[in-house]
């Protein structure tokens, strides 16, 4: 009999032990399991949108809602998207789609000959270049287009982000103008060269990676990782021999990167002619594809085409006349025309030569003209990246 007391004690010694054991383990790994699953990094656990409108964010982006829509406030600082090597700012969301301006203008035309939007040069280079440039997996629609007068109100007009510079916009079809100080114009004529700001439909259901939606971290929606220059987008930044460069053009020969720093000495286009040549000694065309090159590495170039055409209304026109080249400068309807103020562009006018002024806009002056140089160089697609995710503040390195 003492036995069997003896032995139910000790069992039920060790019933009560299993027992806490597994209370122990059970609520303890369900602690653990929710613990880590409030605390799960928001790249793993969020699509960008539903990141956007988790309650906690919601509070703190401050975000305004209409219908069904979310507007960031017209004062935001943190609404900024890098996507396909462009800065956006996020113009409002919906239960699927993020609807991004560029954050500046990404080039400067003409609109047209007409106030027609369906019939302007805006359009034409937005589908046909611009959207061509994006990944369009991440995209809902093939659209592509400008801002108008609804949409601009929405988002705090005069007192919003968007203010600054002067850049096109179209309502109803018609051609007006954003001056810098946010007041909607209809311009004199629509040969007017002006900012171009795209406005895109983003896939909200891309996944949130990374970033605060701040100007120097922004949010993230790719992964930023690129093995080769050919894979890299339009507008992402590379360090090649201790300078900075930007990719403004790519196709299967090579790509182009323009430096984002002048040279620092000024130069005169030519003392003799309008056309970029490679040729001539005294030539600005000479000494980039001679001395400057020579600081660098020419077995990593290419020698490929540059669009030196006039320019009327037609950005195309500007592919009437080609010339072979190791390095080049900007031509207009490039990608970041505006980044090199003060300085040549390869596009003849006449006898002159175009330029991009102090202040942003179309100029014609005279081949002789001193003014900044902003080389393009025009680089081998198969060259390895090294490091980098694309930024300003952490460029692509490539090369040696």
């Amino acid at each position: 009999m003492k036995n069997i007391k003896k032995y139910l004690k000790i069992a039920y010694i060790v019933g009560s032990i299993c027992f806490l054991s597994f209370m122990v383990i059970f609520y303890g790994y369900r602690l653990v399991h929710f613990y880590i699953k409030e605390h799960k990094p928001k790249d793993i656990t969020y699509s960008m949108i539903g990141y956007l409108t988790d309650e906690v964010n919601l509070i703190n982006n401050k975000l305004l809602k209409d219908e069904d829509r979310y507007y960031f406030r017209k004062d935001a600082q943190n609404n900024y998207l890098l996507f396909s090597g462009i800065l956006y700012r996020i113009l409002y969301l919906d239960d699927s789609n993020i609807y991004l301006i560029s954050d500046e203008p990404v080039t400067n035309l003409k609109y047209g000959i007409t106030n027609e939007y369906d019939k302007s040069n805006i359009k034409d280079w937005l589908e046909n270049v611009y959207l061509k440039n994006l990944d369009r997996n991440s995209l809902t629609s093939d659209k592509v287009y400008l801002l108008d007068k609804e949409l601009y109100q929405k988002v705090g007009a005069d007192e919003s982000y968007l203010v600054g510079q002067d850049f096109w916009m179209a309502d109803d079809n018609q051609g007006l103008i954003v001056d810098e100080d946010g007041a909607i114009k209809v311009p004199n004529n629509y040969e007017t060269f002006l900012g171009v700001r795209p406005i895109i439909e983003l896939n909200g259901y891309k996944a949130y990676l990374k970033g605060d939606g701040t100007k120097d971290n922004p949010y993230l929606v790719q992964d930023m990782e690129r093995e080769k220059l050919s894979d890299l987008d339009i507008g992402a930044y590379v360090e090649y021999k201790d300078q900075v460069f930007r990719v403004i053009a790519k196709d299967n020969t090579a790509v182009k990167l323009l430096k984002v720093e002048k040279l620092d000495t000024q130069y005169l286009y030519s003392k003799t002619t309008n056309v970029y040549n490679i040729k001539n000694n005294t030539d600005l065309a000479y000494y980039l594809n001679n001395t400057y090159l020579e600081t660098l590495n020419r077995d990593d170039f290419v020698l490929t085409k540059w669009a030196i055409g006039d320019y009327h209304i037609d950005y195309k026109e500007t592919k009437a006349v080609m010339v072979d080249s190791y390095v080049g400068l900007l031509s207009i309807g490039d990608y970041f025309i505006t980044d090199a103020l003060n300085s040549h562009l390869l596009n003849i006018s006449n006898k002159n030569i175009y330029s991009i002024s102090k202040d942003g806009y179309l100029m014609v002056t005279s081949p002789k003209a001193i003014l900044d140089v902003y080389p393009v160089i025009a680089l081998k697609p198969d060259l390895h990246i090294q490091s980098g995710d694309g930024m300003i503040s952490s460029p692509y390195v490539v090369g040696d």
